[in-house]
């Protein structure tokens, strides 16, 4: 028997986290081969039961474990066919009646109802509050009607001696792990989508460099800190020469390698506690903390000679690549504004002068 939690079957697409479809994306393909590991852990768990039961003196209650096994290699089978929705359905209808017959041969303290617990977490996880309260309400009839026949009927068969603890000490280690493994399945699965959602505001989509609101968050926590031990700063704003020509002549999506390339230069050949940012279109900005003004012109031409020195080609043709530079300082007194304006004015001067080179302001 198996956590239904961790491959949650549902008609519509879940709310909050939606199961992905397989071959869709990476973690589509992750999700449903996790779905296949699941199915083939549960065969082997019956496997186990098959034999205990056996042991305990409970051949049908072993038979039902058979043929559970059966269903979890056919939900395997379903799955990796693409027949996922098949699959997982398989998985969830062998809980629920698995769940039933154990109860009502062995009786209700045997806790084979432990695994219905399971199902309220993901019906509530993976759909809307219109379609997940009719779904836990029917579950909680369906819980309540099988203590009732429990209790009604009592044990159909009864295990010998202490069989009845052995199992339902087994239930509860076996749910205990499988809530602790279905909460770290949606811990991660929150992180991945906070992670996601961070990179997105505050990471540039093409270059993944830092974007330009959150450049000025890092800046002025950056400057916050310089203000306070008067190391000199400085500020540097380049742009990418004649890259309209690029896009026209050689299309986007050649711009757009031009970018990346240029983006990981940048990378390389700044430091770590460089603040960079892709500024806006072609334009890259750096605030290069402890760093003079001589010293960010001598980082400036480093990277203006690497990018003239990028080889990048378009069905066999060179795409020439330079950039032209703006560089300033930083004063204790300026605000981060005035100091781009002096280094946009700067790398004007810069492209009025030829292009290809790095002008102080």
């Amino acid at each position: 028997m198996a956590s239904p939690a961790s491959t949650t079957p549902t008609a519509h697409p879940p709310r909050p986290f939606a199961v992905p479809q397989r071959g869709s994306s990476v973690a589509g393909k992750a999700y449903w081969a996790m779905a296949q590991r699941v199915a083939l852990t549960a065969a082997a768990i019956d496997c186990g039961y098959f034999v205990l039961f056996l042991w305990l003196g409970s051949p049908p209650l072993a038979w039902v474990n058979l043929a559970s096994i059966a269903m979890y290699l056919g939900a395997y089978q379903l799955i990796q066919r693409r027949r996922n929705t098949a699959g997982i359905l398989l998985i969830w209808l062998e809980v629920i009646v698995h769940s039933a017959l154990g109860s009502l041969l062995v009786g209700w303290d045997s806790g084979f109802h432990y695994y219905l617990w399971l199902f309220i977490p993901a019906i509530v996880i993976a759909n809307s509050g219109r379609y997940a309260a009719p779904m836990v309400l029917a579950l909680l009839a369906y819980y309540l009607g099988l203590r009732f026949a429990c209790d009604h009927w009592g044990a159909l068969a009864p295990l010998p001696g202490k069989g009845q603890q052995i199992v339902n000490t087994l239930h509860t280690c076996l749910v205990f792990g499988m809530f602790a493994a279905l909460a770290a399945f949606y811990r991660r699965t929150i992180l991945i989508a906070e992670n996601r959602l961070l990179k997105q505001a505050t990471l540039d989509g093409l270059t993944g460099l830092n974007n330009r609101a959150h450049f000025h968050t890092l800046a002025g926590h950056t400057l916050t800190r310089i203000q306070r031990t008067g190391e000199p700063v400085a500020l540097v704003l380049c742009d990418i020469d004649h890259f309209k020509q690029v896009n026209d002549r050689h299309g986007h999506a050649m711009g757009d390698r031009v970018l990346v390339a240029v983006a990981g230069v940048l990378a390389r050949k700044l430091r770590e506690s460089d603040v960079i940012a892709r500024w806006g279109g072609e334009e890259f900005l750096a605030l290069m903390p402890a760093s003079s003004l001589e010293s960010a012109l001598e980082v400036a031409e480093r990277i203006r000679v690497a990018v003239e020195q990028v080889e990048i080609s378009d069905q066999g043709t060179p795409v020439p690549l330079t950039m032209s530079f703006g560089v300033t300082r930083v004063a204790g007194s300026d605000d981060l504004q005035a100091a781009i304006v002096r280094a946009d004015k700067a790398l004007y001067q810069s492209k009025n002068s030829g292009r290809n080179r790095a002008t102080a302001g």
